[in-house]
C-alpha cells in the first residue's frame, strides 16, 4: 500500500500597509493584499527490533538473569535514541547555517575555529530582526527567552573565555523551573548541553582508510579495554581488517561509514558507528566496543575534525509529523520451532524543518585537552 501524500500546511502573510496620505478625490482604494505560503510535511516509516531465543531466556533464568526484561529495556532506549537523532538531524538541516570564524561550510572549519561568545548577541539580533514572537518586543521579560542547545565542549570554551560573563544556572534560576541539562546563561541566552551535538569526525578529514573485508555484528572489540573491561563475546573476531593503519594511533576516535572516500560521515547515514582505537598493527584495528552493525568491504574508516553544533531556539521551528505514533510491537513466533521472540517498535513519522526563521545554527570546532 502506498504512503499517503504529504500534508500541506498553509500560512497567511500579514498585510503590507501603504502609508501614503489619501487625497479627497480618491474615491476608490486599491486595498491591501493577502497572500500565503505552503509547507509540505511528509512522513517516513521508522522502527527497529531485537530478537532472542527461548533457549536464551531459559539459560538466563538458570543464571538468575532476565533476558526478556533486558531486551524490553534496550528496545525502549533504542526508540529514545533513534527519535533523538532524527530530531537533531532535522535541526541541522537549517538552510542558512553559520560557521565559526566566517568559514564557508563545515568542511572548511579548522581545529582552532572555536565558538566565540559574541555569536550569542549576533544570534539574538537575527531572531529579533525576524520578529520571532517572544523574542522581539518593546522590553525584555520573563517570556522572552532564547535557548541554546550545544555540546559540553562549547560550554567549556564559553566559560573559559577571557572576561567571561557566564552565569551558572544557580545564579539566576533560584526557585524558577530550569530546563533539563541547563547549565548557565550568557547574554540572556540560556544554555542546555547534550553530547548529541558533538559530531565526531564530521569535519575536514584527517586520515581515512577502507575496510578490507566486510564485518559482522559483534566483531572488532579488543579482549581487554582500559584494564577492567572485557567487551564482546568469547570466540568473536577481535579485530577488523583495513587497507592500512598508517598515521592512525591508539586513542583516536574513528567512524565506520558508507560514504565516498575523501568525504566525512553524513548526519543522515544511519549505518555509521564511531569507536575508539585501542590496538592496531599494519592492517588491523581493535576497538573499545564491538561493532553492532554490519559493514561492507567498501565502507570507510575515517578520523576527522569533531564539529560542535549550537542551536539557538527562539520558538517552535521543527514539526513532528505523526501518522502513527511510535508503537511497541511484539510479533508472534512464526519460525518453525516457535523459538524466536521479537520486541520492537515502529512509527510513521518525520521530524521536519517548519519555520527556519525561528532558530539559528552555528557550527564550530572545540578545544581539545
Amino acid at each position: 500500500m502506498a504512503a499517503p501524500a504529504a500534508r500541506r500546511v498553509t500560512n497567511c502573510y500579514d498585510t503590507e500597509p501603504n502609508w501614503n496620505a489619501l487625497a479627497e478625490t480618491d474615491l476608490w482604494l486599491r486595498g491591501a493584499a493577502l497572500d500565503s505560503r505552503t509547507v509540505s510535511i511528509s512522513l517516513e516509516i521508522h522502527g527497529d527490533i531485537l530478537k532472542f531465543s527461548d533457549y536464551n531466556q531459559i539459560v538466563d533464568y538458570v543464571n538468575r538473569g532476565d533476558m526478556r526484561g533486558l531486551v524490553s529495556e534496550k528496545i525502549g532506549q533504542n526508540q529514545v535514541d533513534y527519535l533523538d537523532i532524527l530530531a537533531r538531524n532535522a535541526f541541522l538541516t537549517h538552510p542558512n547555517k553559520f560557521f565559526a570564524a566566517g568559514r564557508a561550510n563545515r568542511a572548511a572549519l579548522t581545529s582552532v575555529d572555536y565558538f566565540d561568545p559574541d555569536y550569542c548577541e549576533t544570534m539574538r539580533i537575527h531572531l529579533e530582526e525576524n520578529e520571532i514572537p517572544g523574542v522581539a518586543g518593546p522590553e525584555d521579560g520573563g517570556g522572552q527567552t532564547i535557548v541554546c542547545v550545544t555540546s559540553p565542549r562549547v560550554i567549556k570554551d564559553i566559560r573559559n573565555v577571557a572576561a567571561s560573563q557566564w552565569l551558572e544556572v544557580q545564579e539566576y534560576a533560584g526557585t524558577n523551573r530550569k530546563f533539563t541539562s541547563e547549565v548557565g546563561m550568557w547574554a540572556g541566552i540560556r544554555f542546555v548541553k547534550t553530547n548529541r551535538l558533538a559530531l565526531r569526525n564530521a569535519g575536514v578529514t584527517v586520515i581515512q582508510t577502507a575496510l578490507n573485508g566486510a564485518t559482522v555484528v559483534g566483531q572488532g572489540a579488543y579482549a581487554t579495554v582500559d584494564v577492567v573491561y572485557h567487551p564482546g563475546q568469547t570466540g568473536s573476531t577481535r579485530t577488523v581488517t583495513v587497507t592500512s593503519t598508517a598515521s592512525f594511533a591508539v586513542g583516536m576516535y574513528v567512524t565506520i561509514h558508507a560514504q565516498t572516500l575523501g568525504t566525512t560521515p553524513l548526519d543522515t547515514d544511519g549505518t555509521q558507528e564511531t569507536r575508539r582505537i585501542v590496538w592496531l598493527d599494519g592492517t588491523h584495528f581493535a576497538f573499545d566496543k564491538p561493532l553492532l552493525k554490519p559493514h561492507l568491504t567498501t565502507d570507510y574508516v575515517t578520523n576527522a575534525l569533531t564539529v560542535h553544533a549550537s542551536i539557538f531556539m527562539g520558538g517552535p521551528a521543527i514539526v513532528y509529523g505523526v501518522g502513527e505514533a511510535p508503537t511497541v510491537i511484539t510479533p508472534p513466533k512464526y519460525d518453525d520451532l516457535m523459538l524466536v521472540n521479537r520486541y520492537g517498535w515502529r512509527g510513521f513519522l518525520k521530524f521536519q524543518l517548519f519555520r527556519p526563521e525561528y532558530y539559528q545554527v552555528i557550527e564550530s570546532a572545540g578545544s581539545v585537552d
